[in-house]
């Protein structure tokens, strides 16, 4: 099974590299949570997509052509742990993306074991002593950088010299983008919960199928608990149409599904080449996509293809109570002409568990902070008793005073529950109490402190919420849970409009309990009069 061999091969990864600037901080981080390659074809556009199709044989093929790839990698590491010869299975398979993306018609089968070996050769310096023996020296990363400008040139040798090194040096951006999110990894304790609001395209290249499930997941699973869509049916959806997040289209456009632009899309496009399927069968064509500032823009984007399609919902997709039958009610209504094409989705559904996310939880998920069964949600005003709001008594009872001591309320719940350690709760106050300004201003007062998003659609429970107003002081209010249907949200204000130094009495509280319909089309984008969406901050991120 692949997933036996994967295993095997992170049990045996040693990644060298302590000279090369871009790595030697991170071999730790690597070994720790075990580094399983997985790259899938590049420069293929997309496999489905929106009104098009490919057969089951040719998948078949692909995931041949990736199994018969790492076959030829475990092979060439092999050979050089006999030799002591080390190498960065990394660059090498950043080597092989960036060659597919550049070289036309370059394919699994162009990137034989000798060109594999010829990119490990790139890494080392070989020394030959006076006794006849050789040791090997790594060489250090420009070095590595100019080999490989050359060896692009070798390859291909219409490439101009600027494009091989633009090449070279996208090798290491490929890597250090991948190295970025095993960072976070570590830093979570192991947890990959990545969804941001702004997930880009280029921390794909390098991961293994366990790291995209794990990072998709949430994605998938908020956008289920938003829109409707099983969580199991977008991920496994990605997984083909996308090449697990590393084909050419989504590499470029932040495109996960295919998604062609149409006369009432109103973002950017990219046009690219792309498979059809017409009476005379395949075809190749050029096509305008849609292209996304983000993954999560990308999700939320097909699943209100298939809500706002009259036929996707004519055909029961949101009445569906399985992930299999929603996925057949796509396949009825159009989505794709292959006749496999549900039984491909529903395979890979099972194959890789996908289905465990089907739960419409919190928005952010069980892998990262959530409302959900963590914290208990305030109903009443505070009062002088709860010790989370007299840390700071300035301008109590306005909206920030609010926000801030509730956000760190649940911080103090969250340590006596176990949930992070009291070092992480006294940190996590520490930065909540060293931001100052007014509601509005709160998102770029905290950048750099804590993460903020200014997409709407990064709801989750435990963030905090800001509007703004021109000329005044906008307002910050606290996300207390998110389920499938509805959010709930405190907040409080003075009573006399000011604030209430001495008089507890006169803090307004409010909860409100809204649909999701409801936040996104009216309470979040505006929430009353002018005030209107400015971001959102995550305290509970640390």
């Amino acid at each position: 099974m692949k997933g036996d061999r994967n295993n095997k091969r992170s049990r045996k990864i040693a990644l060298f590299l302590s000279s090369f600037k871009l790595l030697s901080s991170w071999q730790g981080t690597l070994t720790v949570i075990g580094v399983v390659f997985s790259i899938f074809l590049v420069g293929l556009t997309c496999f489905f997509g929106i009104d098009r199709s490919k057969d089951s044989t040719q998948l078949v093929a692909f995931s041949q052509g990736s199994d018969a790839y790492y076959e030829r990698l475990d092979e060439v590491r092999d050979e050089y742990d006999a030799e002591e010869k080390e190498f960065s299975e990394l660059i090498i398979t950043s080597t092989f993306t960036i060659m597919q993306t550049n070289i036309d018609g370059f394919t699994y089968d162009d990137m034989s074991k000798d060109r594999m070996s010829e990119v490990a050769d790139l890494m080392l310096d070989e020394a030959e002593h006076e006794d006849g023996s050789i040791t090997y020296t790594e060489k250090g990363e420009e070095a590595v950088k100019e080999s490989l400008a050359d060896y692009f040139k070798d390859v291909d040798s219409s490439l101009s010299n600027a494009t091989c090194e633009r090449m070279a040096n996208d090798v290491y951006q490929y890597v250090e983008d991948y190295l970025e999110f095993t960072q976070q990894s570590e830093e979570d304790d192991g947890n990959i919960c990545l969804s941001t609001g702004n997930t880009q395209a280029t921390i794909f290249l390098n991961m293994s199928t366990d790291e995209y499930i794990a990072t998709m997941g949430p994605i998938a699973q908020a956008d289920y608990s938003r829109n409707g869509i099983f969580a199991s049916v977008t991920l496994a959806q990605s997984i083909i149409e996308s090449g697990w997040g590393k084909s050419g289209l989504t590499q470029q456009a932040n495109n996960m599904f295919g998604i062609k632009c149409s006369s009432n899309w109103t973002g950017e496009c990219i046009n690219m080449e792309t498979g059809e399927y017409g009476s005379g069968g395949y075809y190749t064509t050029d096509a305008n996509f849609r292209k996304y500032p983000s993954i999560e823009d990308s999700v939320n984007d097909h699943s209100l293809f298939l809500k706002e399609n009259p036929r996707y919902p004519a055909a029961g997709v949101f009445d569906a109570t399985t992930f299999q039958e929603q996925i057949r009610a796509i396949h009825s209504a159009g989505y794709a002409t292959d006749p496999n094409y549900s039984s491909t989705i529903i395979n890979t559904i099972e194959a890789y568990d996908l289905d465990v996310w089907d739960v419409p939880t919190n928005v952010s998920s069980d892998l990262c902070y959530t409302g959900e069964g963590q914290w208990t949600i305030r109903t009443v005003a505070p009062t002088s008793s709860d010790v989370a709001f007299t840390r700071k008594s300035s301008n109590r009872g306005q909206c920030v005073w609010y926000a801030q001591a509730r956000a760190y309320e649940v911080v103090l719940e969250l340590a006596s529950n176990g949930t992070i350690t009291e070092e992480q709760a006294t940190s996590i106050g520490n930065k909540l109490f060293s931001i100052y300004g007014d509601g509005g201003e709160w998102v770029e007062r905290s950048s750099g402190t804590f993460r903020t998003s200014t997409n709407i659609n990064d709801l989750q429970a435990g963030a905090l919420i800001s509007w703004t107003e021109p000329g005044e002081a906008g307002h910050l209010a606290f996300v207390e849970e998110v389920t499938a249907d509805s959010v709930t949200i405190t907040e409080g204000w003075a009573t006399s409009g000011s604030s209430c130094p001495s008089n507890w009495s006169c803090i307004n509280f409010n909860i409100k309990t809204m649909s999701l319909d409801e936040f996104y089309s009216s309470y979040g984008p505006y929430y009353t009069g002018n005030y209107d969406f400015s971001g959102y901050i995550f305290p509970l991120e640390g």
